[in-house]
């Protein structure tokens, strides 16, 4: 059983590395469209839907503030130090000492968090009815275990980064929605007034079934587990010291989230909802590219930090963030024109606020993609505070465009502010990282979007075109059945004025796609 373990979780290169944890985004991105699509169609835009998704926030803000993205980007680092001073011993007692501590931490908070429910609910949702009120907080007790599971996967997936296995960490987010459509489908019927609570019982199923792939994946690694809690170690104190910044920062995303759905919760009945689905599809690229690029290069970008050589960082920002920028610019044009499509064929209804707020979200598609990579390289330079600070400025301006742009587009002004809030961010970080790295490209990076652009607005032309003129939408056209074939025959083609655009204008990118897919083609040939 080791063995086999070891064997399919074996070390990748960067390269196969993106692939997978792009191909397990895609996949993972997939099943949560038919989760979400399940929900739709069984709870709709409704109170229940509401309730279930203001539930997740003090789960995910105890998780975020504690743990989440701030642990493997301060964690990777210092384990990665041991490693390549063949020191496995002690690397193995951080990883230890700093695991049972998050664990007691994370257990404390989550025991609090479900004593005081009722006054954390009503804070974080105080637009909310009685019913909704209530039952929000009973979904959120429920779902209090799932930061504990979380902190498992974290743990045990940086490890698996540390080590270049990508497979099974990768692979184990899928069971997050596989434990939620489980949910949907089979444990809501054991609840006849509330079904809803079946779907909370999913989550934690779902959690609970990633931390133990996790689990798995540091089998055949030389780890044992240990009751270790030595939190004075100077490599515990270095990633806390690390964390800290980060948590604050991710903290304060939360907390922006936070107050958008407090501000959602005073809109019409359903602005919540249409808020959750809509940011769910703009996560889907955002997951696919930003995240998966981020996280297989992460591991790269700190070597090249501590490389003697000082042309090796800027090589690697010049490449990863103009490769991104290749994918992530025209996916925002497409959410932009073929939002209403997306939303009829994933989901099954016109919902127009839906519609109009993934619209609105499409900048924060390209922000959000990019200020994934670019902290990476701030946090490869072992600096966690300076996204921290931008982050703070970010949110303050954020929520104070959140509310006038509600009360003018309701809630698709949410996503208007998000994207123009976010995409100010990082411009700003690009602007300080030239300051604190001196020129690592930035001429080379500013061409290669402005030929990017011009390539997916010839692509948006054809596309809003053959909406406007030829596949028109028409109130009765919802259904993955209808606007499917009329959908992919205008993505196919638009994307492929894309490309050629982008071959035209010369973009490097085109070339460097070119080279993985002939390079895939040739393994699969040369296999067979």
């Amino acid at each position: 059983m080791k063995n086999l373990l070891a064997k399919i979780n074996k070390s990748r290169t960067m390269g196969v590395a993106a692939f997978l944890i792009s191909l397990s985004y895609f996949l993972s991105r997939l099943l949560g469209l038919f989760r979400d699509r399940l929900l739709a169609t069984n709870f709709g835009v409704s109170a229940q839907t509401d309730a279930y998704t203001a539930a997740f926030r003090i789960p995910d803000f105890l998780f975020t503030l504690i743990v989440s993205g701030a642990f493997a980007v301060s964690f990777i680092p210092v384990f990665i130090g041991y490693l390549e001073k063949k020191k496995q011993d002690e690397a193995w007692e951080v990883a230890n000492s700093i695991l049972n501590i998050l664990l007691v931490v994370v257990g404390v908070a989550c025991v609090l968090s479900f004593i005081f429910a009722v006054p954390l609910v009503k804070l974080l949702a105080p637009g909310f009815d009685p019913y909704r009120t209530q039952l929000t907080v009973n979904i959120t007790r429920i779902m209090l275990v799932t930061p504990i599971f979380f902190v498992l996967s974290s743990v045990f997936g940086a490890i698996q980064q540390s080590f270049n296995r990508f497979l099974i960490f990768a692979m184990a987010s899928l069971f997050y929605n596989i434990g939620i459509i489980t949910g949907i489908l089979f444990f809501s019927k054991f609840f006849e007034s509330n079904p809803i609570y079946g779907v909370a019982i999913g989550v934690v199923v779902g959690t609970a079934l990633q931390a133990s792939l996790q689990v798995l994946g540091v089998i055949g690694l030389s780890y044992k587990y240990k009751p270790s809690f030595k939190w004075k170690n100077k490599g515990v104190t270095k990633i806390i010291k690390l964390m800290i910044p980060r948590s604050i920062d991710l903290t304060i995303d939360q907390i922006n989230w936070i107050i958008q759905s407090a501000i959602a919760s005073g809109l019409a009945s359903g602005s919540l909802s249409s808020y959750y689905y809509a940011n769910n599809l703009k996560n889907v690229p955002v997951g696919l590219f930003g995240a998966a690029m981020s996280t297989a290069f992460f591991p790269s970008l700190v070597r090249a930090a501590n490389s003697k050589d000082k042309s090796k960082l800027p090589a690697a920002i010049v490449r990863d963030v103009s490769l991104l920028m290749f994918l992530v610019i025209p996916s925002a044009f497409i959410a932009i024109v073929m939002r209403g499509y997306i939303v009829r064929i994933l989901f099954g209804f016109g919902d127009q606020a839906t519609a109009d707020t993934l619209g609105f979200l499409a900048g924060s598609i390209v922000a959000q993609s990019l200020l994934f990579m670019v902290a990476r390289v701030f946090y490869s330079l072992e600096d966690t505070k300076t996204p921290l600070f931008v982050s703070i400025g970010t949110i303050i301006f954020n929520v104070a465009l959140s509310i006038p742009l509600s009360r003018v587009l309701g809630v698709a002004g949410l996503g208007l502010a998000l994207s123009i809030s976010g995409l100010i961010e990082i411009l700003v970080l690009f602007v300080l990282l030239r300051i604190k790295m001196g020129d690592y490209g930035v001429k080379s990076i500013s061409k290669s979007a402005l030929k990017i652009i011009l390539a997916s607005l010839a692509m948006s032309a054809f596309m809003y075109s053959a909406v406007r003129y030829w596949f028109p939408l028409y109130k009765n056209n919802v259904g993955f059945s209808q606007l499917a074939p009329q959908f992919f025959i205008i993505c196919i083609i638009g994307l492929a004025i894309y490309y050629l655009a982008a071959k035209v204008l010369n973009v490097h990118e085109v070339r460097t796609v070119n080279k993985i897919v002939k390079r895939s083609i040739g393994k699969v040939v040369h296999r067979g």
